[in-house]
C-alpha cells in the first residue's frame, strides 16, 4: 500500500512538537496539529475509523493548547499572592 510520505510527514512532525514543547515554545502545538492531521489522512487512507476519529480529537486538543497557551501570553502572568505568617 503506497502512503505517499503522509506516515513519515506524521512522524516529522510529532518529534518536532515534542521538542518544541520541551523547549517552550507553543508552535510546538503548530507541529503536533500538522502530525494530527496527517496521521487523520494516513487513517483515512488505511481504512482505520479509529486512527481517524483519534487523530481529530488528538489535533482539537493540541489547538486548545495552543490557543490557551496564546491567551495566557496576552493576559500575563497571574498575580503573585505573598501571604505573611504571623
Amino acid at each position: 500500500m503506497q502512503f505517499y510520505g503522509i506516515d513519515w510527514l506524521a512522524t516529522v512532525c510529532g518529534l518536532t512538537g515534542v521538542y518544541l514543547l520541551g523547549n517552550k515554545s507553543k508552535i510546538g502545538f503548530i507541529a503536533f496539529m500538522m502530525a494530527s492531521l496527517s496521521w487523520a489522512g494516513f487513517g483515512m487512507i488505511t481504512g482505520s475509523i479509529a486512527m481517524t476519529i483519534g487523530s481529530m480529537i488528538f489535533f482539537t486538543m493540541h489547538l486548545r493548547g495552543f490557543l490557551a497557551w496564546r491567551r495566557d501570553e496576552r493576559d500575563g502572568p497571574d498575580p503573585v499572592h505573598i501571604t505573611v505568617a504571623k
